[in-house]
Parts: structure tokens; C-alpha cells; sequence
């Protein structure tokens, strides 16, 4: 089996627990030094911008975190072209430096990974 993982995160940041509990995830895989691939995909890329202010809704800024993975040995991020583009965004206002991918290009992260973690 592979030692690839990818976690694809594909729901928007607030009013579910999916980001962050794949972002807890993503800290839990990096302790046994895996090959960690984050996917940023759908309503997902909103989990990666900039200057996020859910103070409204008590919670904490959830893409503050993903600058750290680092530290952590997560380096592999990515983030769909299509999803980026159809929100408005580019990729200058993500939090981390992704790679712009497109849908055949996630297709093949996630066979080439021994596990995907969907969130």
C-alpha cells in the first residue's frame, strides 16, 4: 500500500464540521510522516482564503491553520482551477501556496494516492 494520502477538502469552511475535522486529520496523518497531499476543491477553496472573520459565528478562523501544516511536513497543496475560477478568487488569495490543478490533474493525485480522505 501506498504511503500517499490526499485529503480532498470539498465543503466550505463554516457550518459543518467537515474542515475541520479534515484539518485535524491532516495533523494526525502528518505525525506518522506520510506523503500528504491537500486537494482544495468545490465550496473547499474557501477553507484556504485569506482573511477569514468568523467571529459572527464564534468559531475561529479555520484557514489560519493550513499555513502550519508545513512545520508539519505538509507541503503538497492544490487547488482546483475550476473551483477557484468559478468563485472568483485566484490563487493569490489562498493562505498557502497551491498548485492550480485541473480536474484531470486531481483525478490523478487522488490514483496515485494509497488512501483519499474526502472532507
Amino acid at each position: 500500500m501506498s504511503d500517499k494520502v490526499a485529503v480532498v477538502m470539498r465543503k466550505a469552511p463554516y457550518g459543518s464540521v467537515y474542515t475541520a475535522e479534515g484539518f485535524r486529520t491532516i495533523m494526525g496523518v502528518a505525525v506518522f510522516e506520510m506523503d500528504i497531499s491537500v486537494v482544495f476543491l468545490d465550496d473547499g477553496v474557501y477553507a484556504a482564503v485569506k482573511g477569514q472573520h468568523p467571529e459572527k459565528l464564534d468559531m475561529k478562523p479555520l484557514g489560519d491553520g493550513f499555513p502550519m501544516l508545513g512545520d508539519f511536513g505538509v507541503k503538497k497543496f492544490y487547488v482546483h482551477d475550476e473551483s477557484l475560477a468559478a468563485r472568483g478568487l485566484t490563487v493569490d488569495d489562498l493562505v498557502v501556496p497551491a498548485e492550480v490543478v485541473s480536474s484531470a490533474e486531481i483525478a490523478k493525485i487522488m490514483g496515485e494516492s494509497g488512501k483519499v480522505l474526502p472532507f
